[in-house]
């Protein structure tokens, strides 16, 4: 007599028991991918904006400058409701040339454009910290540097 495993009884809770079981190995599964999907392209992403940071060292020493910082950080402060709140502000390099100090910005696709609201407000940020009159955006992708004029005040609206 041949045996079939339609022959056996199969309670209703082994059933919901084991499609719960593939549902949640399912999920696992996705999330997991998608974890691993995103520390790919992040890694993609920052090892891009590395290359392009040291991309722009040599350019910029080939064009004249003299890096007299990388990764320059400076602290400041804001005052909220008359205590200090200290933070950090890091440019990517600060340079000298023709006896001039400024900063030089490094950014790699869309954020290279000077009118991407992060990368306006980085620049205007290090204008106010580092206290320099010349700053400059290297767009790593293209070769392109761009001075960026920060005017002392701004007319109110």
């Amino acid at each position: 007599m041949a045996f079939s495993l339609f022959d056996v009884p199969v309670p209703p809770w082994l059933i919901a028991a084991l499609a719960l079981l593939c549902v949640s190995m399912g999920v696992w599964l996705g999330l997991t991918f998608r974890r691993w999907w995103f520390r790919r392209v992040l890694a993609r992403r920052f090892g891009h904006a590395r290359r392009g940071e040291a991309d722009a060292r040599g350019w910029l020493a080939r064009n004249g400058f003299t890096v007299i910082e990388e990764q320059a950080a400076r602290t400041t402060f804001l005052l909220v409701d008359g205590e200090e709140l200290p933070f950090t502000v890091r440019a990517d390099y600060l340079v000298e040339r023709l006896g001039r100090q400024a900063i030089v910005e490094v950014k790699t696709g869309a954020a290279a454009d000077p009118a991407t609201r992060d990368t306006r407000r980085q620049i205007l940020e290090y204008a106010w910290v580092f206290g320099v009159s010349d700053i400059y955006l290297f767009d790593a992708d293209a070769e392109q540097l761009r001075q960026i004029e920060v005017p002392a005040a701004l007319p109110s609206a």
